[in-house]
């Protein structure tokens, strides 16, 4: 029983820092991913706040386009 649980315990001490080591990677991929997702949502809920300008900026730029051709002539 003795030789199992020194294999063990040296089975465990080399694969502690494995483990740590994958612990940090999948931290940092879930920072990574939610980063990347507030982003995304962010752009998203821009074009949505922007959405209801865009047709008067149209109309706007429409409009001094307009007014700048007409003072040329």
């Amino acid at each position: 029983m003795s030789d199992i649980q020194a294999r063990l315990t040296d089975i465990n001490r080399r694969a502690a820092p494995v483990l740590e080591e994958n612990s940090r990677h999948h931290a940092a991929l879930g920072k990574a991913i939610t980063l990347v997702l507030t982003m995304a949502a962010f752009g998203v809920l821009t074009v949505i706040a922007i959405a209801p300008t865009e047709q008067s900026l149209k109309a706007k730029a429409v409009d001094c386009q307009e007014a700048c051709v007409t003072w040329q002539k």
